[in-house]
């Protein structure tokens, strides 16, 4: 990587410490500067005699003397203000780019929708699922007890495969313990007016996502007060059976902006 691309990169962090540095140097500064400016007035005083200095005066005796601490701390002021706006012109960067995926995912699903149906979208879905399940290790930490692939009445309460298929993750959970997460992010969604996919996620102990703070729900003009959940059975290949967690009411990029 060369120089100029490591600068544009990280410009922001660039300048964050360089606004550190400037905060220091400015207090350096200010301290050493101080002694000479009241030495400085004392002189101008003792070559004016019996006079008062004016205002004007005292500025222009210690202006010479306080302005390597006016140059620093402008300096700092500058670094700081720039490094707030190189950050929200990554944030909006960023906000874009997870708009368009999901804009296109929607795009797709619609489009695969219309040309082959519903129940084409849910083969691909699930082959996806399986796809992934290939090269994800399923990391169930969390959770005691073996898992069970089915939610028969005797299975209730045993920890059984799941697919979440925004982050693309499988994950070990009982059906209970799923119910329980919907319920709780539909009531911190009722209860705080909006809320984020992160909340999902730490509810069913898995690890948040930079995206899953980006993208949410909140009510809009059309209804959509309560978000809904659909558990759809699956197998792999090797005839492992999961349930995919949908969301038919989807999570959006700039949630809060359908207020």
């Amino acid at each position: 990587m060369n120089a100029q691309l490591f600068i544009k990169r990280n410009s922001a962090t660039i300048l964050s410490f360089v606004a550190v540095a400037g905060v220091v140097t400015t207090a350096i500064t200010s301290a050493n500067a101080t002694p000479k400016a009241v030495r400085a007035l004392d002189t101008a005083k003792l070559n004016k005699g019996e006079e008062e200095l004016t205002k004007i005066e005292k500025v222009k005796t210690v202006l010479p003397v306080y302005l390597p601490t006016i140059i620093t701390g402008t300096a700092t002021i500058v670094c700081i203000l720039g490094s707030n706006v190189l950050n929200q012109r990554t944030q909006a960067s960023l906000s874009s780019a997870y708009a368009i995926v999901d804009q296109s995912y929607r795009d797709y699903r619609n489009k695969v929708k219309e040309l082959y149906g519903e129940e084409t979208d849910n083969r691909i879905i699930e082959a996806i699922a399986v796809d992934k399940a290939k090269h994800i290790y399923i990391n169930a930490s969390y959770l005691d007890g073996p898992c069970d692939s089915s939610l028969e009445e005797e299975s209730s309460g045993k920890p059984v495969l799941w697919y979440e298929e925004y982050s693309k993750r499988f994950f070990r959970a009982s059906l209970e313990q799923v119910l329980a997460a919907e319920y709780h992010v539909n009531r911190n969604y009722i209860l705080g007016g909006a809320n984020v996919l992160n909340d999902l996620y730490s509810l069913l102990g898995l690890e948040e996502t930079d995206f899953g703070e980006e993208m949410g729900w909140a009510p809009t003009d059309e209804g959509e007060f309560w978000i809904e959940f659909n558990h759809r059975k699956a197998k792999l290949d090797d005839g492992t059976v999961f349930y995919i967690l949908e969301m038919p009411f989807e999570p959006r990029v700039n949630y809060d902006d359908y207020y």
